[in-house]
């Protein structure tokens, strides 16, 4: 009993930091670059701290460092007498009789390729019709392989289509359980203290109105669409308008928090009706396949017997 308690405590103490949201912070402003903070609890999962990379940063420099050869291995002496000993190693190596002897390997080299040069040419008359047949029977072959290659490319074309609508009438009854576990996910999703203030500006007066008018009809249609998927909270929407000059600003913060425990519920929930959808076809499939194996038997029952009342 004690085990099943502290197992139960486990899990129970699982579920809680799962039930605790994960913090996406999003900032972005006019003339900077946009922020991005992840954190799960008291634990930042993104960016990193500036420390660490420096601390990272530092060893690799000194490994490079350590790594590094040294160019001074040799002295100067050291180096002249190698070079001496290799003079002395390439003259006591050149002798005449080496010479000699590759000049007579030379002359016998030349002499087999004359004759290998005589043999080819009288054999090329009697080679020259083989080949021309060959080539001949390498035409027709290529003919009819392009042919095939044809009647194969349409037939693929044909089962291509087939495939696909098989595949889809496979996939048919998965697509309203999708829909709904993705819709499911996407409210899981929360945009909290969204904070957008905006600022448009022109030269003219008129047109700085027309702007300002259409950018307040663009920002509520799209916070409204936006809220049909999504959770949101707005904290501050604010837009001006500004008459003197030509100018647009922004700047746009909201926090995304999700909680991992709805979304593993979400798929497992999607995971249990997707197997009551597929256990029953791979059933229906079964039964449907022995259902044939026994006709095929009788069929070829049948047969036999008609065959031996012939006879």
């Amino acid at each position: 009993m004690i085990a099943l308690w502290i197992i139960l405590g486990i899990i129970a103490f699982i579920v809680i930091l799962l039930h605790f949201s994960v913090k996406v912070k999003l900032f972005a402003e006019s003339g900077g670059k946009p922020e991005i903070e992840v954190k799960w609890l008291f634990i930042k999962i993104f960016p990193r701290d500036a420390e660490d990379n420096g601390k990272e940063k530092v060893t690799d420099k000194k490994k490079k460092t350590k790594a590094a050869p040294s160019d001074t291995d040799f002295t100067d002496e050291q180096i002249e007498q190698m070079i001496e000993q290799a003079n002395i190693a390439d003259e006591q190596e050149e002798t005449p009789q080496d010479t000699e002897n590759i000049e007579k390997t030379e002359d016998i080299e030349e002499t087999e390729a004359a004759a290998e040069t005589k043999l080819e040419k009288v054999k090329l008359t009697k080679e020259q019709k083989k080949e021309l047949k060959e080539q001949k029977k390498a035409e027709k072959a290529a003919k009819k392989a392009e042919k095939a290659a044809k009647k194969a490319e349409k037939a693929n074309k044909e089962s291509g289509l087939a495939k696909i609508k098989r595949y889809f009438n496979m996939a048919k009854p998965y697509i309203p359980m999708a829909w709904k576990a993705v819709k499911k996910l996407l409210k899981t999703i929360r945009f909290n203290k969204l904070d957008v203030r905006l600022v448009s500006g022109k030269d003219d007066a008129y047109e700085a109105a027309m702007a300002y008018g259409k950018l307040n009809a663009a920002v509520c249609n799209g916070i409204s669409v936006i809220d049909s998927i999504f959770r949101v909270k707005a904290k501050n929407i604010q837009i001006d308008c500004d008459f003197n000059e030509k100018t647009f600003k922004y700047r746009v913060s909201t926090v995304v928090m999700v909680r991992p425990s709805a979304l593993i519920a979400i798929v497992f929930c999607t995971g249990v009706n997707f197997l009551r959808i597929w256990i029953p076809q791979k059933i229906k499939a079964m039964r449907e396949r022995r259902r044939r194996k026994k006709e095929e038997k009788a069929k070829n029952k049948l047969n036999g017997t008609e065959l031996l009342t012939n006879e």
